[in-house]
């Protein structure tokens, strides 16, 4: 029994003194030091539409054991957005010893825009129908496009006006950048007769100071006996361009003892 214990403990020492000596080795011929990853500039100032390719130009890596590995690095991943138009990327690289190399550094955006919402017609509803906005609400990213499948929808407020309502709707992009919006939706009796007022957009986006006008955006009136005339259509609410924020402007065309209504929402950025 004593014998088998002192051989044990030989071939413990001789297997200690193995992987001592495998390691200092290693270390001496550089198999366990990783791959070195080197790029031109600390932040790359980039549009938003710049390929993975153009993300890997010049950008190398060096290993002292395999030589120049510049063809073998990848993008490990784009963090977060770090500001309005800032994040982080991160490159990686392997050698023929499983040792891993890797470089991060700053992204900045030069045409970065959040998430916009679109409407292909205005939220109007009959109480008798079920609402159900993504049959007409899409939201569309610069650099995803369509991510309407992304739109988180609240569930209806009442406003002051007997027959309009508010919904709160936002989506989050890749970056994760969240967009929110308040809008109108207007629930009509069904049994009334109604003129529909049709627009040419329900929901746009303009840059802050830019002009506005309110009637250009008035395409037709649709009665029961044929088209209403524009001229006859009331707008009410008002734009403020120089001051960021959501507008609502309304659209009402009188008809025998009843009115119809659209409404137009107005973001300024």
């Amino acid at each position: 029994m004593r014998t088998v214990k002192i051989l044990l403990v030989i071939a413990l020492i001789l297997v200690s003194a193995l992987y001592g000596y495998t390691t200092v080795s290693d270390r001496v011929e550089g198999r366990d030091v990783p791959p070195v990853i080197r790029c031109e500039e600390e932040k790359l100032v980039i549009s938003v539409k710049t390929t993975e390719e153009e993300l890997l130009s010049k950008v190398t890596a060096w290993d002292e054991q395999d030589g120049d590995l510049t063809a073998s690095v990848q993008i490990s991943g784009i963090s977060k957005l770090l500001t309005d138009d800032t994040a982080k990327i991160t490159y990686v690289v392997f050698d023929s010893d499983h040792n891993v190399g890797t470089l991060t550094r700053y992204l900045q955006f030069t045409d970065y825009e959040p998430a916009k919402f679109s409407l292909s017609e205005g939220l109007i509803y009959y109480r008798n129908e079920s609402i159900a906005l993504l049959d007409r609400l899409s939201a569309t990213d610069v650099m995803e496009g369509d991510i309407t499948d992304m739109i988180r929808v609240s569930t209806l407020t009442a406003t002051s006006q007997a027959e309009v309502y508010t919904v709160d709707v936002q989506v989050t992009n890749s970056m994760g950048d969240t967009s929110r919006l308040r809008l109108p939706v207007i629930q009509l009796d069904g049994l009334s007769i109604r003129p529909k007022v049709v627009l040419k957009e329900y929901l746009i986006y303009i840059p802050q100071g830019a002009a506005f006008d309110s009637r250009s955006y008035l395409s037709h009136v649709e009665t029961p006996d044929g088209r209403g005339s524009n001229s006859d259509v009331t707008i009410t609410g008002l734009v403020d361009t120089a001051t960021p924020g959501t507008y609502m402007v309304s659209y009402t065309y009188p008809y025998e003892l009843t009115s119809g209504t659209s409404i137009l929402t107005v973001v300024v950025e």
